[in-house]
């Protein structure tokens, strides 16, 4: 999960597409949907940050990034 704010942000919006695969170092594009788009727009309103910060940032230490398995068991539950 070390997605980035700027990874899904252009200026003001939220991208149409977004481009991160960490394994083979390749360019893998997916979509953002418009419900994701909107959603990711009010948690990022909300949580604030900059560019340079993790999307989804880990309870243990605000500066890391979300483990796979805090994702999981959010995904789980």
């Amino acid at each position: 999960m070390k997605i980035k704010i700027g990874d899904v942000v252009a200026g003001a919006d939220i991208r149409n597409r977004a481009v991160i695969q960490q394994k083979t170092n390749r360019p893998v594009q997916f979509e953002l949907t418009a419900d994701v788009r909107a959603t990711l727009l009010a948690w990022l309103e909300r949580r604030g940050g900059s560019i340079s910060d993790y999307l989804f940032q880990s309870r243990v230490d605000p500066a890391g990034h979300m483990s796979t398995r805090q994702y999981a068991r959010l995904v789980d539950e």
